[in-house]
This record gives structure tokens, C-alpha cells and sequence, in this order.
């Protein structure tokens, strides 16, 4: 093997650079794995375009966390992945030793690393990964659906808080990919009417071939008498994946009396609440939930193992989300192009 691979590598906002750099060292207890394919996530933009990295992290990294590859090397420790597995990785790495890691909540961890955010990830040739991240994928699961699996994961999450019962009408707010998967997972649980709400048409059309019985474009129609009128007063379920405070509001409207709505998106903003809103969380006896990341024990969790068999069957798919395939090359030029809207997007996978 040589000792260098191509990379996209971040040196500050806005400066993406395609390269040469080293392939990682790795230590006895860590794979290299070849990679495959990259999802860009929405998180990545900020990131890279907007307001820079946090937490401490330093120039220069490369970024990339939802991805599938195939294992080139493992350490001398490793003792259940094999050179050759086709395997996908999940990316928190939790310090193991707060509260919340001691409890199994991992997603929840007060000092952790994200492969990809704060450590170096998977847009490049070559990524290194701690075995205990590796998942093996079943033979029924290609390369590309696999990089899909992190962000299915983070709606499995959201949508097992909501305690669905077969039957409940389920409105997910905002259909970019997790709220797409969303969808797929809420028709998974049991529910009978699936109600997609956006401002995209297309991505509203998108959300019919996904599991949506219904499709609403609140900017065309008052959402919330729309849903009323489809759920004969309000939904069972509201999943927010939409990260807005008008639709986090609209969401408390939308449920029905001792219904239940769990926040997936995040909007980084304060959220005033009328007195409408306010007052129904108190009358309605509304269930209001958070959600954050998709990580419990045995790590990485059953939104992970249930991903892996659902996607496996094929229940959960990933493809019809994918609206652009681009280079390790491109990555810089595109991410400069979603952050200033030049381009329609849903799902960008790079492939290596």
C-alpha cells in the first residue's frame, strides 16, 4: 500500500483543499477502513462554510461521518473484523467514563469525538476507525445504501421516543433526508396515515414514494387546518425534523389532545411561543420530547442493529434520496455551492 491517498481537507471557512496527505497510522486496536462512499451532512456546511469549527478542534481536518467502506488493515488486536469486510462505521466516540456513558446513554456523553467533526473522517481514501465503531454489513446491503445509515439512525431515534401505536397518524414537519427516513421508519412502526409537510415540492413528491399517504406545502395551504382536517383534529405523533421555530411552534397546534411531539431538528434560535401554542401544551396534556444523536447500549445502540436489518430487507431505502454523486475533487466546489443555495439538493454522496 502506498503512503498517500487523496483527501478533501478543510484548512478554514471556505478553504477546502483536494490533496495528498498521509494515510492514517494505525494502532492495535483500530481497522483502516477503504472508503467507499460519503454522505455530505447538513452539519458539515457550518463546519466548513459558515461559522468555522468547534469545540477545539484544529485546522487542518477532514470532515465526513456518514459512510460505508471496506477494510484494508487491521491492528493486532482486533479480534472480530477481518481485512475485506464490507463494513459501515458508526462515528460518536464517547469518553466512556461520564455519567451518561456509565448509564449507556452514549449519545447523550458530556466529552465525546465525532470521526469526521473533531478527528479526522471519511472524505479521503483511507480512514482510521476503533474497532468497536465497525458494523458489518449483511450481503444484502450495497456500499451506497450503507452510507445512509447514520442519518436513518438519528430519525430511527427521534421516532422510537414517540412511542407510535399501530394505527396513529404520524405528520413529520420538514422533508430533507432524516425527515425522509422518518417517514419510512414511522410506516415501520405501525402507522396508518403518514402526513409530510415542507415548502419543496419536490421534495413533497419525493416523500410519496417514501411512505407519505398525505403531502401538505404549508406554503400554499394553512398547514395546521389541513392536518386537522386529514386527522379529524390533530395527529397522534408530530416528528420536527425541519430545525425551524415556526414549524417547532406549528408542531404544538398540529397534535392532537395527549399526543406526542418529539424535536429531531435543531434551530439553533430562541422559541417565543404564543399564547395559543403555550396553552395547548397545558390543555392538550401535549408529550413534548427531545431528541439528540442515536447512540445507547450495547454501544452503538438498537437504532443501529435496526437500521442495518431494515435497510438489509430493503424496508428502509436510501437511493431515491441521493440527488447528486460528485468527486473527492468536487467537494469544496459543492459545498461552497449548497451553502450559497446555488444548486437544488436533497442528499450529496461523494464518492471516493
Amino acid at each position: 500500500m502506498a503512503n498517500k491517498m487523496r483527501a478533501s481537507v478543510l484548512y478554514d471557512i471556505g478553504d477546502v483543499r483536494y490533496e495528498m496527505v498521509d494515510i492514517p497510522e494505525i494502532t492495535d486496536g483500530e481497522v483502516l477502513v477503504n472508503v467507499k462512499y460519503v454522505g455530505i451532512c447538513g452539519s458539515d456546511l457550518p463546519r466548513s462554510m459558515v461559522s468555522g469549527l468547534s469545540g477545539g478542534t484544529a485546522y487542518p481536518l477532514i470532515l465526513g461521518h456518514e459512510f460505508s467502506g471496506e477494510v484494508a488493515k487491521i491492528g493486532s488486536k482486533v479480534k472480530n473484523i477481518k481485512v475485506g469486510d464490507r463494513v459501515a462505521v458508526a462515528p460518536l466516540v464517547p469518553c466512556g467514563e461520564c455519567g451518561y456513558c456509565k448509564e449507556g446513554n452514549f449519545g447523550l456523553c458530556n466529552d465525546y469525538n465525532i470521526i469526521g467533526t473533531r478527528v479526522n473522517g471519511a472524505l479521503a481514501e483511507y480512514v482510521k476507525v476503533p474497532e468497536e465503531h465497525i458494523l458489518k454489513l449483511p450481503n444484502t446491503l450495497d456500499y451506497e445504501t450503507a452510507a445512509g445509515i447514520e442519518p436513518a439512525t438519528i430519525a430511527y431515534h427521534g421516532i422510537a421516543k414517540a412511542d407510535i401505536k399501530v394505527g396513529d397518524s404520524v405528520v413529520v414537519l420538514g422533508c430533507g433526508p432524516i425527515g425522509q427516513f422518518a417517514l419510512q421508519w414511522a410506516k415501520v412502526f405501525g402507522a396508518s396515515k403518514i402526513i409530510a409537510v415542507d415548502i419543496f415540492n419536490e421534495k413533497l413528491e419525493l416523500s410519496k414514494g417514501l411512505g407519505a399517504n398525505y403531502i401538505v406545502n404549508s406554503k400554499e395551504v394553512n398547514a395546521i387546518e389541513e392536518i386537522k382536517k386529514i386527522t379529524n383534529g390533530g395527529a397522534d405523533v408530530v416528528i420536527e425534523t425541519a430545525g425551524s421555530r415556526f414549524t417547532q411552534e406549528q408542531s404544538l397546534l398540529i397534535a392532537k389532545k395527549r399526543g406526542a411531539i418529539v424535536f429531531v431538528g435543531i434551530s439553533h434560535t430562541e422559541l417565543p411561543l404564543s399564547a395559543k401554542a403555550a396553552e395547548s401544551i397545558l390543555r392538550g396534556e401535549l408529550t413534548l420530547k427531545g431528541s439528540w444523536n442515536s447512540y445507547t447500549s450495547p454501544y452503538p445502540g438498537r437504532a443501529w442493529t435496526a437500521t442495518l436489518d431494515f435497510m438489509g430487507k430493503g424496508d428502509i431505502i436510501f437511493t431515491p434520496m441521493i440527488s447528486h454523486k460528485i468527486g473527492l475533487n468536487e467537494v469544496g466546489e459543492f459545498l461552497r455551492k449548497m451553502s450559497n443555495r446555488e444548486i437544488n439538493f436533497n442528499k450529496i454522496l461523494v464518492e471516493i
